[in-house]
C-alpha cells in the first residue's frame, strides 16, 4: 500500500513539474515577437504513411486519412503534431466512458497550451462508423482504444496505443499521470 502512494505522488509530482515547464515554455514564447500567425482550426484526424522504424500504415490508410482530412495543411499548423484518439465502438460501458473522460482530463489540464495552438489534438471516434472503419486495422485496435500519434509537417511518425489505461482506470491520479507523462514524451 506505502509503494503506492509514493508511486501516486511521484507521478503527480511529475505532472505538476511538467505543467509547471510548459507553463514557463508558454511564457517565453508569448515574449518573443508574434510572428502574426493565428492558433490553427482544428481538423478532421490526419493519418499519414509512417517513416522507417515506425509502426505501419496501410496505404489504403493513408487514401481514408485525406479523406478524413479534407483540406490541405494550413501553414499556420504547428509543425509538430499530436494527435490523441480515443477509439470507441457504438455500445459503450461504463468502463469505457470513464477511460475517455479521464484522458481528456489529462490533456486539457496538462496542455491547454497545446490543445489551443494545434499542437496537441483531441478527437472522439466511433469506429463502427463506416468513414472511421479503417482506423481498426490501421492502429491494430481490439477494443476501445487511446492511441498517441506523432507527425511532423502532416507525416505520421510513429504512434502508440495505451494499453495501461484499462490497467490504471480505477486509479484516476495514476491514470491521469500515465497519460500525461506519454503525451509529454511525443510533445518534447
Amino acid at each position: 500500500m506505502k509503494i503506492k502512494n509514493v508511486v501516486s505522488i511521484v507521478l503527480l509530482l511529475f505532472v505538476v513539474v511538467s505543467v509547471v515547464y510548459l507553463v514557463a515554455g508558454e511564457s517565453r514564447s508569448q515574449s518573443e515577437p508574434n510572428q502574426g500567425a493565428s492558433p490553427a482550426a482544428v481538423k478532421e484526424p490526419e493519418v499519414q504513411t509512417p517513416q522507417a522504424g515506425a509502426s505501419p500504415v496501410t496505404p489504403q490508410a493513408a487514401n481514408h486519412a485525406e479523406e478524413d482530412a479534407g483540406a490541405s495543411m494550413d501553414p499556420a499548423e504547428p509543425q509538430h503534431k499530436l494527435i490523441a484518439y480515443y477509439f470507441h465502438r457504438t455500445q459503450r460501458c461504463r468502463t469505457c466512458l470513464k477511460i475517455e473522460a479521464y484522458a481528456e482530463e489529462a490533456l486539457k489540464d496538462t496542455f491547454p497550451e497545446a490543445l489551443q495552438s494545434g499542437e496537441l489534438e483531441w478527437h472522439v471516434v466511433n469506429v463502427e462508423e463506416p468513414q472511421n472503419e479503417h482506423f481498426v486495422q490501421d492502429y491494430e485496435l481490439a477494443s476501445s482504444s487511446l492511441v498517441l500519434v506523432d507527425t511532423s509537417d502532416g507525416a505520421q511518425l510513429e504512434w502508440r496505443n495505451l494499453d495501461s489505461v484499462w490497467e490504471l482506470v480505477g486509479d484516476e491520479l495514476e491514470f491521469k499521470a500515465y497519460v500525461a507523462g506519454e503525451a509529454m514524451a511525443f510533445l518534447e
